[in-house]
């Protein structure tokens, strides 16, 4: 007898009951990783009208079947390094001046901990003899949040992208490494959703990461959120974001250093409180003037485009599902900047994957043929800045295993 159920309501709303708990917009969240855990559950003899009562509910394990599918949970060691150069050059310090014995950061949104490990090496290697160090990681993701409590990483959390700063982590067996002791017992993790106020019971932080996570937030959950971080920095404290999560600075917020470090300072109460009036002294009135006929300038040549804010567009595109559209973008951006090599390779790899081989490694050959006139250490200005050497490495990888293939 059918229910009436069918099985396109039922992914309608399991993207409902993602968008609500992560907060993602709706191009964020893939179709189909929805679809694989739905498919999946109708796939074991479960009917449509089943699925759907349990998707009315909340903290049900089809819920938490979803929320593992669509989390991302891309990072690794000391990630955009000249945020931890400004943590332990600015935050520190300024820590330090309000007298803190205790140097506090939260890695919010930790995914499997490596960031939050960083904080904490950081802090440790500039905090002065007598100031204890506490980090907090928090994820919505519990299985994310096991693996980083674990503490044992593989080469994927290691990259030249992002240098080791502070002492980190030791040598373990086949190729891995573990996370220093000195390192582990001042990281804490725990399950919290950014969406929500944290818990009062992890206080209140000198210095707060939150990175790569609010670009997948729609508009009124990256201000929910961005208001529970404000709130749980201490007067002072710095708020760190990713490259292109926010164009202005949050509410209750100032900005500090260049617009693309996205730091972020709390001020203190007496630095937002304003002066007393003055008493009103009186001029004597002076004849007015006569009338000054207004002149309308031109406005300003628009700035030009960044080729590096360009490709940010694009990987925007790319983790909201839109790879067509991240394509057009960097074709464009290719057509201003013809020798852009993170562009390139960001573009051969999307040809790949729409099916175009043939011109995914002409491109690839421009990379390496590029790449290899270049000094091997001259850092390439990207949405990461990286070495010559790695995009001529990188194209060669690529170009081998096609040809194996």
């Amino acid at each position: 007898m059918s229910t009436g159920v069918e099985p396109q309501q039922v992914l309608a709303r399991a993207r409902e009951v993602v968008s609500s708990c992560t907060g993602f917009r709706d191009t964020a969240i893939s179709p189909s990783a929805v679809d694989r855990v739905v498919r999946a559950e109708l796939a074991r003899g479960r009917s449509a009208s089943d699925l759907l009562a349990e998707l009315q509910r909340s903290g049900t394990a089809l819920e938490r079947a979803l929320l593992d599918a669509v989390l991302v949970g891309e990072t690794y060691f000391f990630r955009h390094p000249e945020q931890f150069r400004f943590l332990a050059a600015e935050a520190v310090p300024a820590a330090l001046r309000r007298g803190s014995p205790v140097l506090r950061g939260w890695s919010a949104g930790c995914a499997s901990g490596e960031e939050a490990y960083s904080i904490a090496a950081c802090l440790q290697g500039t905090a002065p003899q007598g100031v204890r160090v506490e980090v907090l990681g928090t994820d919505l993701h519990e299985g994310r949040l096991e693996y980083a409590r674990r503490g044992v990483y593989g080469s994927w959390s290691r990259r030249e992208a992002g240098p080791l700063l502070y002492p980190l982590y030791q040598d373990a067996a086949e190729g891995r490494v573990s996370i220093l002791d000195s390192v582990r017992a001042v990281t804490r993790f725990a399950q919290t959703n950014l969406l929500e106020p944290l818990p009062e019971v992890h206080g209140s932080f000198d210095v707060i990461f939150c990175r790569n996570v609010l670009t997948y937030f729609s508009p009124d959950a990256v201000l929910v959120a961005l208001g529970h971080l404000a709130r749980a920095l201490v007067p002072g404290g710095y708020l760190l974001l990713g490259t292109v999560e926010v164009d202005h600075p949050p509410a209750g917020l100032v900005r500090v250093g260049a617009p693309e470090l996205q730091a972020f300072r709390r001020p203190h109460p007496r630095e937002v409180t304003p002066p007393p009036r003055a008493a009103v002294v009186r001029e004597p009135e002076l004849p007015r003037p006569a009338p000054v006929r207004a002149i309308t300038l031109p406005p300003p040549p628009p700035p030009a485009p960044s080729p590096v804010r360009l490709h940010l567009e694009a990987l925007q595109r790319i983790e909201g599902g839109d790879e067509a559209g991240a394509a057009t973008v960097l074709e464009k951006l290719l057509q201003q900047f013809k020798d852009y090599l993170p562009g390139m390779l960001e573009l051969a790899l999307l040809r790949e994957r729409a099916g175009s081989r043939e011109a995914a490694f002409a491109l690839m050959h421009t990379v390496r043929d590029n790449a290899a006139r270049l000094p091997p250490d001259l850092i390439i200005e990207g949405p990461e800045p990286l070495p010559a050497r790695f995009y001529r490495a990188s194209a060669d990888a690529f170009l081998t295993l096609g040809a194996i293939e």
